[in-house]
């Protein structure tokens, strides 16, 4: 049995991860609508479509079968960190060899440590992307916030 506490943490992280993938999308459609002939934005569409549905899978996968374990759910957030800073300084420096199998496909989807460091560093790629089209000021986006910062 668990605590309202508790429960209403699992229920932020879950929140967090489905806003943080709401507004990548909703900044996609944005670039869409405002820049419909950009070579850079139809060179990478089908990337970026591709990027959106595994985190929208990956963000069920957690929600199903990670947020209710404690140990799934800290090894899932510990490789979510992880795939963040990685994807950070991945051009500066060789990554860890386990970190380029399991990017290169060759991680368990069931290991919560591996998805967790394929949904962080697909947000944080999708967000740097992202974050070379100058949205319009009127849109209230705060592409920043994505990826939790």
């Amino acid at each position: 049995m668990s605590s309202p506490d508790l429960d209403g943490f699992i229920l932020s992280q879950q929140y967090q991860l489905k806003t943080t993938l709401q507004s990548l999308q909703l900044t996609c459609q944005v670039i869409q609508d405002h820049y419909p002939d950009s070579k850079l934005w139809q060179h990478n569409r089908s990337q970026v479509q591709q990027m959106l549905q595994f985190l929208e899978n990956a963000i069920e996968v957690y929600i199903q079968d990670f947020s209710p374990d404690p140990e799934k759910r800290i090894q899932f957030w510990e490789g979510c960190s992880l795939g963040k800073s990685h994807n950070r300084i991945l051009h500066r420096s060789q990554p860890p060899k386990p970190l380029v199998e399991v990017l290169k496909g060759n991680g368990d989807p069931r290991n919560p440590s591996h998805q967790g460091l394929l949904v962080g560093y697909r947000f944080a790629t999708l967000k740097r992307f992202l974050s070379r089209f100058e949205l319009p000021e009127d849109m209230d986006i705060d592409l920043a916030a994505a990826t939790f910062g």
